[in-house]
């Protein structure tokens, strides 16, 4: 199967929505109906600040993706997650090195990198992927498709400890620096994600 082109929002949260995340069903049953949806849809609160929220859905393309925005119903979904934003907003659009298994872990980790010159690209990627592969593909990366200095990588992991764990040890600690030196880190977060 072909890996899809995963949709991620970044999103400040309701009081709503951090007490019951379950009220965007009525949203992602209209979405499960979309061309191209690769169902499930998923939607969690930050760990480290419940105030900002994640969805990740995955598309066949990033034109199925854009049809459903352009549909007359689009209004009516914006109605339905209302009760959920509390406002600001950022949605990204990516296809990862492979399928990012790493939504369905305990906790999953959100980074984004803004490279600080493009020529390091080949480097940071090289990084990446060397990362991505001691991971067994827990962890995935790719450039957004709005800005190709932007990347995107989505980690899997039992616990946020684990993360830090990991990332502490000699080897990936060293990657890391290297990577930081080149791009620079945006957003470091993690969430427990739910099932649509």
């Amino acid at each position: 199967m072909s890996i899809p082109t995963t949709e991620l929002v970044i999103f400040d949260t309701t009081e709503a929505f951090r007490k019951d995340q379950s009220i965007v069903r009525p949203a992602f049953d209209m979405v499960s109906k979309a061309d191209g949806v690769r169902m499930p849809a998923y939607v969690g609160l930050q760990i480290e600040n419940a105030a900002k929220g994640y969805v990740f859905l995955n598309w066949d393309s990033l034109a199925q993706h854009q049809a459903m925005l352009a549909a007359p119903s689009y209004g009516r979904l914006l109605e339905l997650l209302k009760p959920a934003y509390g406002g600001w907003s950022k949605m990204y659009h990516v296809i990862f090195n492979s399928h990012p298994i790493a939504l369905q872990q305990p906790v999953t980790e959100v980074l984004l990198l803004t490279l600080k010159n493009p020529s390091h690209r080949a480097e940071v990627f090289d990084i990446l992927t060397k990362i991505s592969d001691s991971t067994k593909k827990m962890l995935v990366f790719g450039p957004t498709l709005e800005d190709k200095n932007v990347i995107i990588l989505v980690g899997g992991w039992q616990s946020v400890e684990a993360h830090w764990n990991m990332v502490a040890n000699p080897e990936p600690k060293a990657a890391l620096e290297r990577l930081y030196a080149l791009a620079n880190k945006d957003h470091l977060f993690h969430t427990a994600l739910s099932r649509y």
